[in-house]
Protein backbone atom coordinates (compact mmCIF):
# COMPACT_ATOMS: atom_id res chain seq x y z
CA UNK A 1 0.00 0.00 0.00
CA UNK A 2 1.66 3.35 -0.93
CA UNK A 3 1.78 5.83 1.95
CA UNK A 4 -0.53 8.47 2.19
CA UNK A 5 2.11 10.49 4.45
CA UNK A 6 -1.00 10.96 7.37
CA UNK A 7 -0.34 9.00 10.81
CA UNK A 8 -2.17 7.74 14.21
CA UNK A 9 -2.64 10.44 16.53
CA UNK A 10 -0.87 9.95 20.07
CA UNK A 11 -2.95 8.55 23.08
CA UNK A 12 -2.78 12.25 24.35
CA UNK A 13 -4.74 13.37 21.76
CA UNK A 14 -7.44 11.23 21.96
CA UNK A 15 -8.55 12.56 25.42
CA UNK A 16 -11.41 15.02 25.84
CA UNK A 17 -9.97 18.97 25.89
CA UNK A 18 -13.49 19.99 27.14
CA UNK A 19 -14.82 19.54 29.76
CA UNK A 20 -11.44 19.05 31.38
CA UNK A 21 -10.85 15.76 33.74
CA UNK A 22 -12.46 16.24 37.36
CA UNK A 23 -8.96 16.99 38.85
CA UNK A 24 -8.48 19.69 36.78
CA UNK A 25 -11.56 21.10 36.88
CA UNK A 26 -11.24 20.71 40.98
CA UNK A 27 -8.01 22.62 41.09
CA UNK A 28 -9.01 25.43 38.64
CA UNK A 29 -12.14 25.71 41.02
CA UNK A 30 -10.11 25.86 44.11
CA UNK A 31 -7.71 29.10 41.94
CA UNK A 32 -10.87 30.90 42.20
CA UNK A 33 -12.17 29.98 45.81
CA UNK A 34 -13.24 33.31 47.28
CA UNK A 35 -15.52 32.90 50.87
CA UNK A 36 -17.93 35.74 50.81
CA UNK A 37 -18.33 37.42 53.99
CA UNK A 38 -22.51 38.01 54.14
CA UNK A 39 -22.63 37.90 57.84
CA UNK A 40 -22.17 41.43 58.69
CA UNK A 41 -21.43 42.73 62.34
CA UNK A 42 -22.46 38.48 63.14
CA UNK A 43 -19.18 37.54 62.03
CA UNK A 44 -17.12 37.25 65.22
CA UNK A 45 -19.75 35.23 66.70
CA UNK A 46 -20.43 31.55 67.46
CA UNK A 47 -24.03 32.21 66.77
CA UNK A 48 -26.94 32.03 69.88
CA UNK A 49 -26.95 28.44 70.55
CA UNK A 50 -23.25 29.13 71.93
CA UNK A 51 -24.05 32.46 73.10
CA UNK A 52 -27.15 31.14 75.33
CA UNK A 53 -24.74 28.47 76.78
CA UNK A 54 -21.61 30.86 77.11
CA UNK A 55 -24.08 32.55 79.59
CA UNK A 56 -25.49 30.13 81.44
CA UNK A 57 -22.11 28.96 82.28
CA UNK A 58 -20.66 32.38 83.16
CA UNK A 59 -23.89 32.94 85.68
CA UNK A 60 -22.93 29.22 87.05
CA UNK A 61 -19.18 29.79 87.87
CA UNK A 62 -19.05 33.61 88.46
CA UNK A 63 -22.54 34.69 89.65
CA UNK A 64 -23.17 37.87 87.86
CA UNK A 65 -25.37 39.89 89.82
CA UNK A 66 -27.05 43.50 87.91
CA UNK A 67 -25.48 45.39 90.82
CA UNK A 68 -21.96 43.98 90.53
CA UNK A 69 -19.18 46.43 88.92
CA UNK A 70 -17.79 44.45 86.16
CA UNK A 71 -14.48 44.42 84.24
CA UNK A 72 -13.85 42.46 80.60
CA UNK A 73 -10.47 41.55 79.69
CA UNK A 74 -10.67 40.13 75.83
CA UNK A 75 -9.72 40.85 72.09
CA UNK A 76 -12.16 43.58 70.48
CA UNK A 77 -12.97 40.58 68.07
CA UNK A 78 -15.74 38.27 69.40
CA UNK A 79 -16.32 40.63 72.63
CA UNK A 80 -18.70 39.41 75.08
CA UNK A 81 -18.48 42.46 76.83
CA UNK A 82 -21.42 44.51 75.68
CA UNK A 83 -23.40 40.80 75.49
CA UNK A 84 -22.68 40.46 79.29
CA UNK A 85 -24.42 43.70 79.90
CA UNK A 86 -27.13 43.31 78.34
CA UNK A 87 -28.02 40.05 79.35
CA UNK A 88 -27.47 40.23 83.10
CA UNK A 89 -29.09 43.63 82.99
CA UNK A 90 -25.93 45.30 84.22
CA UNK A 91 -26.82 48.65 86.40
CA UNK A 92 -23.15 49.82 86.94
CA UNK A 93 -21.03 50.73 83.84
CA UNK A 94 -18.68 48.00 82.47
CA UNK A 95 -15.25 48.64 81.76
CA UNK A 96 -13.63 46.90 78.80
CA UNK A 97 -10.22 46.30 78.94
CA UNK A 98 -7.77 45.25 75.77
CA UNK A 99 -5.40 42.52 76.59
CA UNK A 100 -2.46 43.72 75.30
CA UNK A 101 -0.60 43.54 71.97
CA UNK A 102 1.32 40.89 70.42
CA UNK A 103 2.82 42.07 66.90
CA UNK A 104 2.65 39.60 63.79
CA UNK A 105 5.61 39.33 61.76
CA UNK A 106 5.72 37.04 58.00
CA UNK A 107 8.33 34.57 57.25
CA UNK A 108 10.54 36.12 54.06
CA UNK A 109 8.41 32.72 52.20
CA UNK A 110 5.35 34.30 53.84
CA UNK A 111 4.31 30.70 54.79
CA UNK A 112 4.22 31.30 58.61
CA UNK A 113 3.82 34.04 61.42
CA UNK A 114 6.24 34.83 63.42
CA UNK A 115 4.58 36.45 66.78
CA UNK A 116 6.85 39.05 69.14
CA UNK A 117 5.00 39.82 72.22
CA UNK A 118 5.08 43.45 73.51
CA UNK A 119 5.57 43.52 77.24
CA UNK A 120 3.43 45.63 80.22
CA UNK A 121 0.85 46.97 77.79
CA UNK A 122 -2.69 46.76 77.81
CA UNK A 123 -4.29 44.87 80.66
CA UNK A 124 -1.06 44.36 82.64
CA UNK A 125 -0.20 48.10 82.39
CA UNK A 126 -3.85 49.01 83.37
CA UNK A 127 -4.26 46.07 86.75
CA UNK A 128 -0.63 47.68 87.68
CA UNK A 129 -1.32 50.90 87.53
CA UNK A 130 -5.05 50.39 89.29
CA UNK A 131 -3.74 47.92 91.83
CA UNK A 132 -0.53 50.49 92.98
CA UNK A 133 -3.18 53.12 93.46
CA UNK A 134 -5.41 51.37 95.93
CA UNK A 135 -4.70 53.14 99.15
CA UNK A 136 -4.81 51.73 102.61
CA UNK A 137 -8.71 51.69 103.01
CA UNK A 138 -9.73 52.60 99.86
CA UNK A 139 -12.18 50.26 98.41
CA UNK A 140 -11.33 48.13 95.18
CA UNK A 141 -13.22 49.10 91.60
CA UNK A 142 -14.58 46.09 90.75
CA UNK A 143 -17.01 42.89 91.85
CA UNK A 144 -16.46 40.30 89.08
CA UNK A 145 -13.85 40.15 86.55
CA UNK A 146 -13.88 38.04 83.04
CA UNK A 147 -10.27 37.15 81.02
CA UNK A 148 -11.46 35.66 77.78
CA UNK A 149 -8.58 34.67 75.82
CA UNK A 150 -6.29 37.27 77.41
CA UNK A 151 -3.50 34.69 79.27
CA UNK A 152 -1.06 34.60 76.34
CA UNK A 153 -0.85 38.28 76.56
CA UNK A 154 0.86 38.57 79.80
CA UNK A 155 4.77 38.49 80.41
CA UNK A 156 4.64 37.96 84.03
CA UNK A 157 1.30 36.01 84.75
CA UNK A 158 2.04 36.09 88.91
CA UNK A 159 2.89 39.65 89.23
CA UNK A 160 -0.32 40.72 86.86
CA UNK A 161 -2.51 38.14 88.85
CA UNK A 162 -1.68 40.11 92.36
CA UNK A 163 -2.43 43.12 90.77
CA UNK A 164 -6.01 41.87 89.51
CA UNK A 165 -7.06 39.96 92.92
CA UNK A 166 -6.23 43.74 94.90
CA UNK A 167 -8.72 45.53 92.44
CA UNK A 168 -11.24 42.40 93.44
CA UNK A 169 -13.78 43.27 96.96
CA UNK A 170 -13.64 41.33 99.77
CA UNK A 171 -15.84 38.55 98.50
CA UNK A 172 -15.59 39.13 94.44
CA UNK A 173 -14.58 36.86 91.79
CA UNK A 174 -12.18 36.43 88.58
CA UNK A 175 -13.15 34.38 86.00
CA UNK A 176 -10.93 32.88 83.45
CA UNK A 177 -12.01 31.16 80.13
CA UNK A 178 -9.18 29.58 77.91
CA UNK A 179 -8.82 27.41 74.93
CA UNK A 180 -6.39 25.05 75.60
CA UNK A 181 -4.79 23.48 72.24
CA UNK A 182 -4.34 19.91 72.58
CA UNK A 183 -8.22 19.83 73.66
CA UNK A 184 -10.01 21.79 71.01
CA UNK A 185 -12.71 19.99 68.95
CA UNK A 186 -12.97 23.30 66.54
CA UNK A 187 -12.92 21.96 62.76
CA UNK A 188 -9.72 23.64 61.85
CA UNK A 189 -7.57 22.93 59.22
CA UNK A 190 -4.09 20.37 59.90
CA UNK A 191 -2.03 23.14 59.78
CA UNK A 192 -3.90 25.33 62.34
CA UNK A 193 -3.78 22.61 64.64
CA UNK A 194 -0.04 21.67 64.20
CA UNK A 195 0.61 25.37 65.00
CA UNK A 196 -1.94 25.89 68.20
CA UNK A 197 -0.23 22.38 69.72
CA UNK A 198 3.19 23.69 68.93
CA UNK A 199 2.05 27.26 70.67
CA UNK A 200 0.43 25.32 73.71
CA UNK A 201 3.08 22.55 74.29
CA UNK A 202 4.69 24.25 77.61
CA UNK A 203 0.93 23.91 78.72
CA UNK A 204 -0.05 27.26 79.52
CA UNK A 205 -3.55 25.96 81.10
CA UNK A 206 -0.94 24.61 83.94
CA UNK A 207 0.73 27.89 83.73
CA UNK A 208 -2.40 29.45 84.47
CA UNK A 209 -2.96 27.40 87.50
CA UNK A 210 0.72 27.36 89.51
CA UNK A 211 0.69 31.29 88.83
CA UNK A 212 -2.78 31.61 90.35
CA UNK A 213 -1.71 29.38 93.51
CA UNK A 214 0.71 31.33 94.02
CA UNK A 215 -0.79 33.89 94.95
CA UNK A 216 -2.67 31.84 97.61
CA UNK A 217 -6.36 32.44 95.99
CA UNK A 218 -9.21 29.69 96.05
CA UNK A 219 -8.77 28.74 92.72
CA UNK A 220 -11.91 25.80 90.82
CA UNK A 221 -11.82 24.91 87.11
CA UNK A 222 -13.95 22.95 84.73
CA UNK A 223 -14.06 21.74 81.34
CA UNK A 224 -17.31 22.60 79.45
CA UNK A 225 -18.69 21.63 75.98
CA UNK A 226 -20.52 24.20 74.31
CA UNK A 227 -22.65 23.17 70.94
CA UNK A 228 -22.17 25.29 67.82
CA UNK A 229 -24.71 25.80 65.00
CA UNK A 230 -23.79 27.65 61.77
CA UNK A 231 -23.87 27.68 58.09
CA UNK A 232 -20.69 26.25 56.78
CA UNK A 233 -19.89 29.74 54.61
CA UNK A 234 -19.58 31.65 57.99
CA UNK A 235 -17.18 29.04 59.71
CA UNK A 236 -15.27 29.83 56.63
CA UNK A 237 -15.32 33.28 56.31
CA UNK A 238 -14.52 33.45 60.10
CA UNK A 239 -11.35 31.49 59.34
CA UNK A 240 -10.69 33.76 56.55
CA UNK A 241 -10.30 36.88 58.92
CA UNK A 242 -8.76 35.21 61.40
CA UNK A 243 -11.15 34.40 64.23
CA UNK A 244 -10.70 32.70 66.80
CA UNK A 245 -8.21 35.08 67.59
CA UNK A 246 -5.95 32.21 67.74
CA UNK A 247 -5.85 32.24 64.20
CA UNK A 248 -3.70 35.45 64.43
CA UNK A 249 -0.80 32.92 64.25
CA UNK A 250 -1.63 31.21 60.80
CA UNK A 251 -0.30 33.04 57.86
CA UNK A 252 -2.46 34.17 54.72
CA UNK A 253 -1.06 31.32 52.50
CA UNK A 254 -1.79 28.96 55.62
CA UNK A 255 -5.51 30.29 55.81
CA UNK A 256 -5.74 29.57 51.83
CA UNK A 257 -4.82 26.10 51.70
CA UNK A 258 -6.38 25.48 54.93
CA UNK A 259 -9.49 26.53 53.50
CA UNK A 260 -8.86 24.30 50.22
CA UNK A 261 -8.22 21.39 52.63
CA UNK A 262 -11.34 21.77 54.58
CA UNK A 263 -13.94 22.46 51.36
CA UNK A 264 -12.35 18.76 50.04
CA UNK A 265 -12.30 17.11 52.95
CA UNK A 266 -14.34 16.84 56.32
CA UNK A 267 -16.88 19.82 55.09
CA UNK A 268 -17.00 18.94 51.43
CA UNK A 269 -20.05 16.56 51.19
CA UNK A 270 -21.80 18.29 54.58
CA UNK A 271 -25.19 20.83 54.07
CA UNK A 272 -25.12 23.97 54.50
CA UNK A 273 -25.40 24.15 58.15
CA UNK A 274 -22.68 22.46 60.50
CA UNK A 275 -23.07 21.49 64.00
CA UNK A 276 -19.74 20.99 66.09
CA UNK A 277 -18.55 21.89 69.86
CA UNK A 278 -15.94 24.04 71.48
CA UNK A 279 -14.30 22.89 74.92
CA UNK A 280 -13.43 25.67 77.13
CA UNK A 281 -11.29 26.08 80.55
CA UNK A 282 -14.05 27.88 82.73
CA UNK A 283 -11.21 28.86 85.89
CA UNK A 284 -12.90 30.22 88.72
CA UNK A 285 -10.81 32.33 91.47
CA UNK A 286 -11.55 34.20 94.48
CA UNK A 287 -10.00 35.50 97.82
CA UNK A 288 -9.80 32.64 100.56
CA UNK A 289 -11.95 33.06 102.86
CA UNK A 290 -10.80 31.83 105.78
CA UNK A 291 -8.66 29.20 107.23
CA UNK A 292 -11.05 27.68 109.89
CA UNK A 293 -11.30 24.15 108.22
CA UNK A 294 -15.14 23.66 108.86
CA UNK A 295 -17.10 21.98 106.26
CA UNK A 296 -19.59 23.77 104.74
CA UNK A 297 -22.82 23.81 102.87
CA UNK A 298 -22.28 25.87 99.86
CA UNK A 299 -24.26 27.34 96.84
CA UNK A 300 -22.56 25.86 93.32
CA UNK A 301 -19.48 28.33 92.69
CA UNK A 302 -19.24 30.28 96.11
CA UNK A 303 -18.11 29.32 99.62
CA UNK A 304 -19.89 30.00 102.92
CA UNK A 305 -18.33 32.09 105.33
CA UNK A 306 -19.85 30.88 108.62
CA UNK A 307 -18.77 27.28 110.21
CA UNK A 308 -20.77 24.38 109.79
CA UNK A 309 -23.53 24.62 113.00
CA UNK A 310 -23.44 21.35 114.53
CA UNK A 311 -19.10 22.30 115.54
CA UNK A 312 -20.39 25.37 117.29
CA UNK A 313 -22.79 26.50 120.23
CA UNK A 314 -26.14 27.99 118.73
CA UNK A 315 -28.26 29.84 120.95
CA UNK A 316 -31.45 30.22 120.30
CA UNK A 317 -34.20 32.55 121.17
CA UNK A 318 -38.06 33.22 120.70
CA UNK A 319 -39.80 36.39 121.10
CA UNK A 320 -42.72 35.20 123.73
CA UNK A 321 -46.44 36.69 122.56
CA UNK A 322 -49.15 37.26 125.20
CA UNK A 323 -50.67 34.12 123.85
CA UNK A 324 -47.52 32.20 124.94
CA UNK A 325 -47.22 33.93 127.81
CA UNK A 326 -50.63 32.80 129.04
CA UNK A 327 -49.76 28.97 128.22
CA UNK A 328 -46.05 29.52 130.30
CA UNK A 329 -48.12 30.79 133.34
CA UNK A 330 -50.04 27.63 133.24
CA UNK A 331 -46.78 25.33 133.60
CA UNK A 332 -45.57 27.53 136.40
CA UNK A 333 -48.51 26.97 138.29
CA UNK A 334 -48.87 22.91 137.66
CA UNK A 335 -45.07 23.14 138.59
CA UNK A 336 -45.52 24.55 141.75
CA UNK A 337 -49.05 22.78 142.98
CA UNK A 338 -47.23 19.46 142.04
CA UNK A 339 -44.17 20.47 144.65
CA UNK A 340 -46.41 21.23 146.91
CA UNK A 341 -48.37 17.82 146.37
CA UNK A 342 -45.49 16.29 147.01
CA UNK A 343 -44.61 17.61 150.38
Amino acid sequence: MAATGRHEPAARDLLPRYPQPFSVISEHWQDQLHVHDNTGDDLFSFGPVYDENMFKLIHKHLELDTHDRFAYVGASKGSYAAKIKEKFCLLQPIVEIYPGTILYEETPNQRRMIPFKVDQVGAEQYFRELSEGLTEGKEPPFDKIILHGAFEYFSSPKTTFAHIMRTLTKHGKLLILHRPAPMSTLPFFTEANKRFVEEDSNDPYLKILRSLQSQRVDVKWDIEVLPIVMPKVKWLAMLNKKFPPQMEIISNFEILTGVRELTEGMLKYQGEMVEFFDRLMFIAVSLPYGTGGYPSIQRHGSSETKPYPGLVDLKYSLEITPDIQKHIRDIQNNKKFKQNSIF
